[in-house]
Formats: C-alpha cells, sequence, structure tokens
C-alpha cells in the first residue's frame, strides 16, 4: 500500500482539559486501572510516566460459553429414554450437565502491562463529551507473573489513536476506568482518523505450547462512515510450536487494503441476527467485495505437513460515478505448494508422488464485470483461469443475471417468511445469457486415474471402461430431467471421450435468449410437455473433446 498520508490534530479546549482527563479515570493515579509516577498538563496537552495497567483478574465476558437452548439439545443426545439422566455412563442431570458444560477454570494472575510513556494532544470537553485528537502509549512491556501458567512476554514500541469521534473515545473511556468496558461502537458511531500499532515483540509461553509473534506495524486509517481509507500490516512473523500438533511458521512482508466497507463486513458478520441489513447492502450494490484495493506480498506458511509461498496477490475495483462496483480484477498469481521435512510432509509428499509431482504450482487471474442498471454478470473469456503447472488449466466464461435477486434469496428471514415465493422469484429472475467451461487436461486426469487405480487395486483400462459405460447410460435417463436427448447425448460422448483420451473438455451454453433457472424446474416438473423441452437451439448447448 502507499505511504499513510499526514494527519492533522483536531485542536483541544486547555480550559477544560482536566475535566477530560477525569473523565477517562487520569485525575489521579489509581483512580482506574491505570497508576502513574508521575503527571505534567500543559494546556490541552498531557504526559504520564511509568504507567502500570492493572488488569481485573477476572477481566472477560462473563457470559455462558453455551445457551440453556443449546444445553438442551446436546443433552438431549445423551437422554436417550427422556428421564432427564444421561444415559451415556455419566449419569448426569441436566442441571449437573449444564454447570459441568460451563464451568471455567479460575483466571491466573493477570501478566504486568507497564508504559514508559502516555501522552495526550488535544484534550478537552468537546462539544459536551471528553475527547482528545491524540492518544499514544509508548515502550510498552508486558512481564507475566511469577508462577502464573501463562508465562508469555514481550513488548510493543507504540499504541496510538488519532482524532476519535466522541463514542469511540467514551469507549477507550471505560476501559481506563474500574467498571465492566463498554462495548465497541458500532456503525458510523465507530470512527477515527488512524489507529496503530507498532514494534510488537512476544514470546509466547503457556500450556498448549510455545512461540513468538513479531509485527513491525498495523493500522487502520481513516474510519468514517463505516468506511476506511486503508488498513494494513507489515513484516509478520509468527512461529508456535504444540507437542501434539506440530509446529506453525508463518511470515508476511505486507498486507494492505483500501477502501475497506467495514458497514459491509460488519452486515455479514451480523447477518444472522440482522439479515436483512446484509440483504439490504448486496442489493444495493452487488458487485462490491468490500474493498477497492488489496494487496499482499510474501507470503510464506509451513502449516502440518505443508509448506505454502505466494510472493504476492493483487486485486482491484472499479466503481461507477455512483461508487457502485462495476470490476475485479485479480492480476494473475502464482502459489506453491511443498511438503515439509517432517512426518506429515512425508506422508504428502507421498500423495503428492502418487501423481507424479514434487511440488505443486498453482496460478490464476480473474475479472468480473457488473452492470448495476442491467443487474448483470460478466466473466470475459480467457480471464478467469486456475492453472496447474504440468497438470490442467481450468477456464470459466459466463454471463448471467439475477445477482439482486440472489441477494434478497439469501435472506434468512425473508426465506423463513415466505420460503416458495422467495425461491420462485429468485428462480425466475436468474438468467443465464453465456456459459462455458474449459479443462485442457496437461496430463492431470491420467494421473490421477492411475493413481486411484492403484489405490484401489484396479485396472486403469477398466476404471475408464466403466465410466464411459456410466456416460453411455446417460441419455437413457434424460426422459425425466425435459432436457432434449441430443443435449446429454453430446454432453456423454464428450465425457467419455475425455476419459479415453484427455485434451481439452469444453462445455458451453449460448442461448439466443436468456434462459432461467426456472426453465430448467418446468422443464423437469413436466418432461413431456414439447413447449418446455429443452433442446440444443434452445440452450445453444455443445460440448466436445478437442
Amino acid at each position: 500500500m502507499s505511504k499513510l498520508s499526514d494527519v492533522s490534530l483536531r485542536k483541544g479546549d486547555a480550559a477544560t482539559a482536566s475535566q477530560a482527563l477525569a473523565a477517562f479515570s487520569l485525575a489521579e493515579s489509581g483512580s482506574g486501572i491505570l497508576t502513574f509516577d508521575s503527571r505534567d498538563i500543559n494546556g490541552d496537552k498531557a504526559v504520564f510516566t511509568n504507567v502500570i495497567l492493572s488488569i481485573p483478574r477476572d477481566a472477560g465476558s462473563s457470559d455462558p460459553l453455551y445457551t440453556e437452548e443449546e444445553i438442551a439439545e446436546l443433552f438431549s443426545y445423551m437422554d436417550y429414554d427422556g428421564d432427564g439422566i444421561a444415559d451415556d455412563g455419566s449419569e448426569m442431570t441436566l442441571e449437573e450437565y449444564s454447570a459441568s458444560m460451563n464451568a471455567t477454570e479460575p483466571a491466573g494472575p493477570p501478566p504486568v502491562v507497564k508504559a514508559a510513556k502516555l501522552e495526550f494532544d488535544g484534550l478537552g470537553m468537546i462539544n459536551g463529551a471528553a475527547n482528545f485528537s491524540l492518544m499514544r502509549l509508548s515502550d510498552i512491556s508486558v512481564t507475566p507473573v511469577e508462577g502464573s501458567e501463562d508465562q508469555s512476554r514481550g513488548t510493543v514500541g507504540t499504541i496510538e489513536l488519532i482524532n476519535p469521534s466522541p463514542e469511540t473515545a467514551a469507549w477507550v473511556a471505560s476501559l481506563f476506568g474500574q467498571g465492566e468496558p463498554a462495548d465497541l461502537p458500532e456503525g458510523a458511531a465507530l470512527s477515527f482518523d488512524r489507529w496503530a500499532i507498532k514494534d510488537v515483540d512476544l514470546d509466547i509461553v503457556d500450556a498448549s505450547g510455545t512461540g513468538g509473534f513479531e509485527l513491525a506495524s498495523f493500522y487502520i486509517d481513516g474510519l468514517k462512515e463505516e468506511k476506511a481509507g486503508k488498513l494494513g500490516l507489515s513484516k509478520l512473523n509468527f512461529q508456535f510450536s504444540e507437542e501434539t500438533s506440530g509446529d506453525v511458521n508463518i511470515t508476511l512482508d505486507g498486507f494492505g487494503l483500501a477502501g475497506l466497507d467495514y458497514g459491509l463486513i460488519a452486515a455479514a458478520a451480523n447477518s444472522s441476527a440482522d439479515p436483512a441489513a446484509m440483504t439490504e447492502a448486496m442489493q444495493a450494490d452487488p458487485g462490491n467485495p468490500g474493498f477497492d484495493a488489496a494487496l499482499m506480498k510474501g507470503l510464506k506458511a509451513d502449516i502440518v505437513g505443508a509448506s505454502i509461498d505466494m510472493a504476492s496477490f493483487n486485486s482491484y475495483v472499479g466503481r461507477d460515478g455512483q461508487g457502485r462496483a462495476t470490476k475485479i480484477t485479480t492480476d494473475p498469481f502464482t502459489l506453491t505448494v511443498a511438503a515439509r521435512d517432517n512426518p506429515d510432509g512425508e506422508q504428502f509428499a507421498g500423495a503428492l508422488a502418487t501423481l507424479g509431482y514434487e511440488t505443486l504450482t498453482l496460478s490464476g487471474a480473474g475479472e468480473q464485470l457488473y452492470d448495476p442498471d442491467a443487474d448483470v454478470v460478466t466473466l470475459p473469456k480467457g480471464k478467469n483461469y486456475w492453472q496447474l503447472n504440468d497438470g490442467f488449466k481450468l477456464d470459466v466464461s459466463a454471463k448471467y443475471e439475477g445477482s439482486k435477486a440472489l441477494a434478497a434469496a439469501s435472506s434468512a428471514a425473508q426465506l423463513e417468511a415466505n420460503p416458495d415465493a422467495m425461491m420462485e422469484a429468485m428462480m425466475s429472475k436468474l438468467a443465464f445469457h453465456q456459459f462455458e467451461i474449459s479443462f485442457a487436461d496437461k496430463g492431470f486426469f491420467n494421473r490421477a486415474l492411475n493413481a486411484y487405480a492403484a489405490q484401489s487395486g484396479e485396472d486403469p483400462a477398466n476404471l475408464r471402461a466403466q465410466i464411459s459405460g456410466v456416460m453411455a447410460m446417460a441419455p437413457m435417463m434424460a426422459g425425466s430431467t425435459g432436457i432434449d436427448v441430443a443435449v446429454v447425448t453430446e454432453l456423454a460422448t464428450a465425457i467419455s471421450s475425455f476419459v479415453q483420451d484427455p485434451k481439452t473438455l469444453t462445455i458451453s451454453m449460448a442461448p439466443q435468449t436468456p434462459v432461467t433457472a426456472q426453465t430448467f424446474v418446468d422443464a423437469a416438473s413436466n418432461p413431456s410437455d414439447p413447449a418446455k423441452k429443452l433442446d440444443k437451439a434452445k440452450l445453444g448447448f455443445s460440448a466436445g473433446n478437442k
């Protein structure tokens, strides 16, 4: 991502700076969870030194792990005869089972968190609410308490928040107070010019394993009206080793998002509780992926038995004058997967060897066009593909309409209200203008078939004959689908030919007039009606292996 621009700090109010500090539980050392050695107030600025954060021992959610309904459902599987006593040998009652499921271990002593300095700028009661333009914690250390099971420790260079909204500032104040912290603001109330953390270096030592976490920087820039100008991180390095599941190593040079649509992401996260919000967002802008640009560089990951390497990934969005997404482009990228030098890696290497590979090199690209007025999506030919080196290339192209109807049908609330009507509306509006899938084989099919034959103890020639036999029977089953036997015969012949001699299997549909999904349903519901029969001309169908 590009370099972050300078941010101007808002002016505070020196006359009410002390009042604002009191709202942040900083009038005196220990007023809240913070204690400090010294405090220096100069106008609308304040500096605190040798700050200690006294994290409450029982910090965290007090909500039960499982609801009463979830407990009852789980218990019902063990209470076979319905007498309220578990029949799995535990002989627990529902009440005892509920207590055991929601039991939590007593929290151990929290670590000691210190900061050499806490700075504020732009302090004051702004429009009647305590606020600031800058809050920065510097030289932070995390030290475990002796005897604690969690012996993780580390340092953080700085954490800063710039120009927060009154609601965001109030949330920060709740974190510093002695009471229960407030919930994070939602919607447009969550707003600031920048939140950033730099130079994180942690050593992880707990009951589950040991490891380390390093991060040069992470930031969210310009979060306004549920949209963030930029989000990014740089120089991530994570290692963790667990005795039972092995080790994980992940490094990432950088990751960034521009134009992050926080509102869309929040709606997706809360879709189960408020499905209408997600539906409304998707219908308003169906082509919106939730960002303007996404960039990743230098990903390397060792997970279980595989090593993954992706040098770069770049995707970006074009928009019309109304801000609606009209084009999504993903530049060509390459992903390499290889076996690690460990027991799991040996198993993975064996699986690759059966297919004739030492490593897998996958590449791909994508381009999607969207006409928001006509509600038509186009995947241009030759620009949407997946390819395995020395294996195959899968190309997909399409043109269809009905994205808004799909968005409406995705709402669980609307489906529950009238599922038949919603599905009928979707099926009648989802229409195919064109579709083509092409699988160009470069040795992958024969390798996969031979590998399966070797594992199952069958002759590859017999497997080919079996598949061809099934394809030969396909036309006899066409009568119940409402699809003309010539279409099914051509498709079966193409697949059978590919099985015997893999070349490029291409299946396409290009009707003279768009065909709706409902057309297929109507044909299958009355296959003897010639008016509803789907023939080659009506579908614009073709299939072949060339």
